[in-house]
């Protein structure tokens, strides 16, 4: 089978090998769905064995192979690594099986409890509910869904990434969350929105990762408020997300203000993931 690149109407084949399988956030449509634009993310089908690549930075990568029997996984991986291609985010649930692997830090997803996000309770939360009370103070806010605002979301986008500076990866981020944002429906996305003078300030876009776990795609806020980034991401825990135990909240890429961030939360374990180098 030749290869197809992963479009929407993709979604139906890929989520037959991936839908409520894995709690790790890269093995998951919307997940691929948003990169695929600026990575160029292509599959293909054989033997019952899903192959799944990309392109970043000029360097072909390829995804752990995904099959609904783990023997055809390993096979899988194999092929893969005897014609000498880089496979990355290889869950510790099959990298135990796997030879000459090493970990990839930088992929690991921060997994926190409902519970904790979405109330902060205790002591070790003082710092994030100071500064949620200091927001409480200054600003008359409200809390809306994503689906009545994805327009002004686009907008806000734009906005944050011009004031970021517009990197080459804030422009394949943006580009993507304008697609999942056109599909929100589609994808199930569920997520909100924070408005101040009826402007929004912060929003969060998620979905339901397996039966127990919820997994966070997008969070963005305006730093101009203090405050915004814990009043959102404590918002969408406890209104879009009370219906599961975990909350994924993905990797940090390595950026070490971003991996501060996350720690800061207390994440309850680190998802470990995997490469195998060509």
């Amino acid at each position: 089978m030749n290869w197809k690149k992963l479009e929407l109407s993709s979604r139906d084949t890929i989520n037959s090998f991936l839908k409520g399988r894995f709690e790790t956030s890269d093995l998951n449509f919307t997940n691929l769905y948003l990169w695929s634009f600026s990575e160029d993310i292509m599959f293909k089908i054989e033997e019952e064995i899903l192959y799944l690549k990309g392109i970043f930075n000029g360097d072909e990568y390829y995804f752990m192979p995904i099959s609904l029997e783990r023997d055809k996984i390993i096979t899988g991986i194999e092929r893969l690594r005897a014609s000498d291609k880089k496979i990355l985010f290889i869950p510790e649930m099959i990298a135990d099986d796997i030879r000459e692997k090493v970990e990839s830090r930088d992929s690991f997803d921060y997994i926190y409890t409902q519970i904790d996000l979405s109330t902060l309770s205790g002591r070790r939360f003082s710092a994030k509910k100071n500064k949620i009370n200091k927001f409480l103070k200054s600003y008359d806010y409200s809390y809306e869904s994503i689906y009545d605002n994805i327009e002004e979301i686009k907008f806000f986008q734009q906005e944050w990434a011009k004031q970021k500076g517009e990197t080459d990866i804030i422009k394949a981020e943006t580009l993507g969350i304008n697609n999942i944002l056109n599909n929100y429906e589609t994808l199930e996305l569920r997520g909100g929105v924070i408005k101040v003078d009826n402007r929004i300030i912060a929003y969060s876009i998620g979905e339901k990762l397996t039966d127990n776990m919820g997994v966070i795609h997008i969070e963005k806020a305006d730093i101009r408020y203090q405050g915004a980034y814990q009043m959102i991401n404590m918002l969408v825990a406890k209104n879009e997300f009370s219906d599961v135990e975990f909350i994924n909240r993905e990797d940090d890429f390595g950026n070490e203000g971003l991996r501060e961030a996350k720690l800061s939360y207390h994440p309850i374990k680190l998802l470990k993931k995997y490469t195998i180098n060509c």
